[in-house]
Parts: C-alpha cells; sequence; structure tokens
C-alpha cells in the first residue's frame, strides 16, 4: 500500500513539474485531427543527453478526459457499451541503454536520444519550430522521460482546462 501511495505521489510531482514550453494557437477540442508534440527530458544514465519524444494525438470531438477525476472508472465516464472487455490498458514505456543511443520509430512516435543538454534542445526545437511557424505543434520538458506519458497527459489536461474554460 505505502509503494502505491509513493508511486501516486511521484506520478503527481511528475505532472505538476512539467513545463509547457509551447501550446498550439488554435483549437484542439472539436472535430478530428492530430495533435503533434515534442516532449523533451534529460536522459536517465546520461545527464549530458536528452531524450526526444516526438508523436502526435489523434484528437475526436468525443474525447475530453480531465486529471481532476481520478476516482472515476473509465465506463462511468463513457458508458459501459464504450468499454471493451478483453482491453484493459495500454502502457507504453522506452527503456534507455547506458551507452547505447535510443531510437524508436513508428508512424506516430519517434524516440531519439540526443547527444545535448536539455535546455540546449529545448531552445533548438522552439527555434525550429519558430522558423517554420509551427502553430499547432506543443513543446513539453518533462522532469523524468520514464514516465512520459504523465507529461503528454499534463500537456493535454493544459489545453482542454483552457479550451473548456476548467
Amino acid at each position: 500500500m505505502t509503494e502505491n501511495y509513493e508511486n501516486y505521489a511521484y506520478m503527481q510531482h511528475v505532472f505538476q513539474e512539467t513545463r509547457i514550453l509551447k501550446k498550439p494557437t488554435y483549437g484542439i477540442v472539436s472535430g478530428y485531427h492530430q495533435l503533434p508534440y515534442v516532449l523533451l527530458g534529460e536522459s536517465q544514465h546520461r545527464p549530458d543527453r536528452t531524450l526526444e519524444i516526438r508523436g502526435q494525438i489523434n484528437v475526436s470531438p468525443r474525447w475530453v478526459w480531465h486529471p481532476d477525476y481520478p476516482g472515476i472508472k473509465y465506463e462511468e465516464m463513457f458508458g459501459k457499451e464504450n468499454v471493451e472487455a478483453a482491453l484493459i490498458g495500454r502502457v507504453f514505456g522506452f527503456l534507455a541503454f547506458r551507452g547505447k543511443p535510443v531510437n524508436f520509430e513508428s508512424e506516430y512516435i519517434k524516440v531519439n536520444e540526443k547527444e545535448v543538454r536539455t535546455e540546449q534542445l529545448i531552445e533548438s526545437v522552439l527555434d525550429e519550430l519558430e522558423r517554420k511557424e509551427d502553430l499547432k505543434t506543443g513543446v513539453v520538458h518533462t522532469p523524468d522521460v520514464r514516465f512520459f506519458p504523465v507529461s503528454i497527459e499534463r500537456f493535454i489536461a493544459s489545453i482542454v482546462s483552457e479550451e473548456l474554460g476548467l
């Protein structure tokens, strides 16, 4: 029980310490579209390296999930008819091995370990997006890349809260 509470407390810490450095400049709640993001965080084994995760979130008009409701069940939020009994949950994680660069790519996510300090890469990514006049890509800094989904949740929650006035 204590271990679960410590894990929950640490997840709260990651959520609260996540910095949203750039948000999209137009609405994301209505309509079907993709929300791209760049998430950056210090490599776990080499503080002189940064893990860069570039991905996109598929958004649909019915999709609204806010972290202020930790006790609510999926079934209560979306209705029993929308629950697939065989699907309990999905967890995504990426392991980095000491001394070996990390590269992972799929249609929706790319993970790369860069040989540059985090603050330098943050500045570089923000400059890149500004040069491209990119108004839709978010930039997020996570305090712990092992729990990057928590930081992505923080990013989404900040946008949804702002858009819906929560």
